[in-house]
């Protein structure tokens, strides 16, 4: 089910057929959130395509996107950045046994907001098939695998990959259940003075420094970078993904230098207190 609702958020096509809409149903501008409860709720929608433009308004033919998924799903939409030209609405789609997250990027066209895209991480099919994999090992082949990966054992790889393609929540809650774990790696690369330059070789001494290698496993995280966001003053603990589709964790105190979002590259930044964020890149 998580695959399929994968696929529809990143090529759905919207609901009720957009001919023979009825006139006295007029236009009124919305806001991004109202806008992205219509998109992935229940009902139809007659007047849709006045609200979409760009990718969105090309992408889209007959049906919502909420009326593509089983309706037995439960919908969320939480409102993560709005100003006076764009917004960034996060989505939550869930049942008794999976979830999935996806983003709906918004522009404002003179006094209106249009959908202008919608983004959610691309690899993590491959993510969940090395998971497959690495839990079926039989006991054996588990210890030659230890034995031919002694810096990402069977158990940090199982860990990171259920990460990887784990929903936001997940994230969050693995974040929140190792907060002091995380901060404590900040405090190594402030006090040792890694990333003053924000260099190939400054990300290499970070991750090859032994105490940070061994805090790095613990929590499941594959290395310490500055380029995942192209945020030169950002600590950003990369998660897993496949070339620029990346999922990790980013360490930013200031507001103000906390990259933008945007569906061409980073499609999802959401505070989680602290000056820590939970980031996705395509």
């Amino acid at each position: 089910m998580k695959r399929k609702l994968r696929v529809l958020a990143t090529s759905w096509a919207a609901a009720l057929l957009l001919s023979g809409t009825p006139a006295a149903q007029a236009w009124a501008p919305e806001e991004p959130l109202q806008i992205a409860k219509r998109f992935v709720g229940k009902g139809q929608w007659p007047r849709m395509k006045n609200y979409l433009c760009c990718e969105a308004a090309q992408q889209a033919k007959a049906h919502t996107l909420g009326q593509q998924i089983p309706a037995n799903l439960q919908r969320e939409c939480r409102l993560l950045q709005q100003n006076n030209a764009s917004a960034v609405v996060a989505v939550e789609l869930r049942d008794t046994a999976t979830t999935a997250d996806f983003y709906l990027h918004f522009v404002k066209e003179a006094d209106d907001w249009k959908l202008q895209a919608v983004r959610g991480l691309a690899s993590t099919n491959l993510g969940r098939q090395m998971l497959q994999l690495m839990e079926g090992m039989p006991a054996a082949e588990v210890s030659r695998y230890n034995q031919s990966h002694p810096d990402a054992d069977h158990t940090f790889t199982v860990g990171n990959l259920k990460l990887w393609v784990g929903a936001d929540a997940q994230i969050i809650e693995h974040f929140n259940r190792n907060r002091a774990g995380f901060d404590d790696v900040v405090r190594t690369v402030q006090t040792r003075g890694y990333f003053a330059e924000p260099t190939p070789a400054a990300e290499q001494q970070a991750n090859t420094d032994p105490a940070i290698k061994a805090q790095l496993q613990q929590l499941y995280i594959r290395r310490l970078t500055r380029r995942a966001t192209a945020c030169g003053s950002c600590l950003e603990f990369l998660i897993g993904g496949v070339t620029n589709d990346t999922v990790g964790l980013l360490y930013q105190p200031n507001p103000a230098e906390v990259p933008a979002m945007s569906p061409a590259r980073i499609i999802v930044i959401r505070p989680l207190g602290g000056g820590w964020y939970l980031y996705k890149t395509t």
